[in-house]
């Protein structure tokens, strides 16, 4: 008996058709073409985007929460101090991302010239000018998180209202609303 439900599983797997591949493949290639813009990719989530994805993180609504679940001004640095931590780590992750990124964009520069492919080079070297200044930017910001100002500072003080909220409606719920 087992062996023919084992044999009877095969046959009823359903093994994708050949159109079922060909719409798979037409929706990469739409995806593909959607990520480039004459000739300019859109941004990949990678390096300093990154950075900015967490910068745009809603810190305020953070330190609200964690003052609700721990008003104490040691518990406030502690977090500030992890906010600090998180982006230099981050920093240093994109960081050595860009390097590895514009080695492989030398590589491919000086094998493509070597081939002759001069319109793939000009892009090639156009690709390689955007990270420069990605790098400068990434550069900047690592300058702005050690000199506390800047974008890097704004996550902080963000963070720091809104544990201040979040310690003022702890009080509001219990001293203000209280009938004497």
């Amino acid at each position: 008996m087992g062996w023919f439900t084992v044999f009877k599983r095969k046959k009823d797997a359903v093994l994708p058709t050949a159109a079922a591949v060909q719409q798979a493949a037409d929706t990469a290639d739409t995806k593909v073409d959607t990520k480039r813009l004459n000739g300019a990719s859109v941004h990949d989530g990678q390096g300093i985007f990154l950075i900015y994805n967490y910068l745009q993180q809603d810190f305020e609504e953070k330190g609200y929460h964690d003052a609700l679940t721990s008003p104490d001004e040691g518990y406030k640095n502690d977090n500030i101090r992890l906010i600090r931590y998180d982006l230099e780590i981050l920093i240093h992750q994109v960081k050595t991302y860009h390097a590895s990124l514009m080695k492989d964009l030398e590589f491919h520069i000086h094998s493509r010239s070597r081939a002759g492919l001069i319109d793939l080079v000009d892009e090639l070297k156009i690709k390689q000018t955007d990270l420069l200044a990605h790098i400068d930017k990434v550069r900047e910001l690592e300058d702005s998180l050690q000199t506390n100002s800047g974008l890097c500072e704004r996550a902080i003080l963000a963070y720091k209202r809104g544990f201040m909220k979040g310690m003022a409606s702890i009080t509001h719920a219990h001293l203000l609303t209280k009938k004497f």
